[in-house]
């Protein structure tokens, strides 16, 4: 009898794009801990939208390294939030390099490349079957 989950090798592509989405998620829970340290206990008005910025932003890792770990278990819906969130992640990082921040390259370059494996043949194989 075959087992119809019978293990499969990640695509290499795909393999190379979860460590993509662990850099994000590293990167994107660091940088919203350290806004929020940043802002400390100061509870005036005017940090309010920094502060929802910054919980964005460790939700964001969260989840992204939520999808990540499953990554192995070729679940659908993990493919389907990463592209949503680096699409959300290339677009802002578009509106911050236009504001000029060479940094945001970074995140276009990073979203880009997760983007291009996750929606590849070899992506959609790998989360579909």
């Amino acid at each position: 009898m075959t087992d119809q989950w019978a293990a499969r090798r990640m695509p290499t592509a795909v393999r190379w794009a979860v460590a993509g989405v662990w850099v994000h998620a590293a990167l994107s829970g660091f940088t919203g801990l350290m806004l929020l340290a940043a802002l400390g206990r100061n509870q005036a008005g005017e940090v309010a939208p920094v502060r929802f910025i910054a919980m964005t932003s460790v939700l964001m890792g969260l989840l992204l390294g939520t999808c990540a770990g499953l990554a192995s278990r070729r679940a659908g819906w993990t493919r389907t939030t990463v592209v949503v969130i680096e699409a959300l992640s290339v677009a802002t990082a578009a509106l911050l390099l236009m504001t000029g921040s060479p940094a945001a390259l970074t995140g276009i370059a990073l979203g880009a490349f997760v983007l291009r494996a996750f929606l590849s043949p070899d992506g959609r194989a790998w989360f579909n079957d």
